[in-house]
C-alpha cells in the first residue's frame, strides 16, 4: 500500500526561500508576519534575523524563512506570492498588507526541501 505522505511528495513540491523584508516601524511585526502566513501556498514563515543586527528608525528589517507548497515552476509561484503580499486587487498604489514596503528574495536560496 502507497502512504499517503509518498503520493503527496510525488504531487506537491515543497520550497523554502530566504526573504529580506522592510516594514514600516509602526505596524505590529507579528500582524505582518501572520497575515504573510495567510498568503495562498505559503506553510511556514520564520524569523531568522541576527539578535545583535541594529534597526533603522525609519524602516524595521526582517530576514524570513519562508516555505511554500508548489506544483508547478517554483519561481512563478515566487512572483505570485510576491505580487499577493505587496499589491491589492483594487489599486496598485494600496499595499494588500499593511505595513509592508519592500520584499526582496535572496538569490541562491532557494531549494527544494
Amino acid at each position: 500500500m502507497i502512504k499517503l505522505k509518498k503520493i503527496l511528495s510525488e504531487i506537491l513540491n515543497n520550497y523554502q526561500i530566504e526573504v529580506n523584508l522592510f516594514t514600516d516601524p509602526t505596524f505590529n511585526v507579528t500582524d505582518i508576519l501572520n497575515q504573510i502566513r495567510a498568503v495562498r501556498k505559503i506553510t511556514i514563515v520564520s524569523i531568522i534575523t541576527p539578535d545583535d543586527f541594529t534597526q533603522k528608525p525609519n524602516v524595521e528589517y526582517q530576514k524570513l524563512k519562508i516555505k511554500f507548497v508548489t506544483r508547478g515552476e517554483p519561481k512563478q509561484d515566487l512572483e505570485k506570492i510576491k505580487s499577493d503580499i505587496l499589491q491589492s486587487d483594487l489599486s496598485k498604489k494600496d499595499l494588500r498588507i499593511p505595513g509592508v514596503k519592500s520584499l526582496k528574495f535572496i538569490e541562491g536560496t532557494l531549494k527544494r526541501i
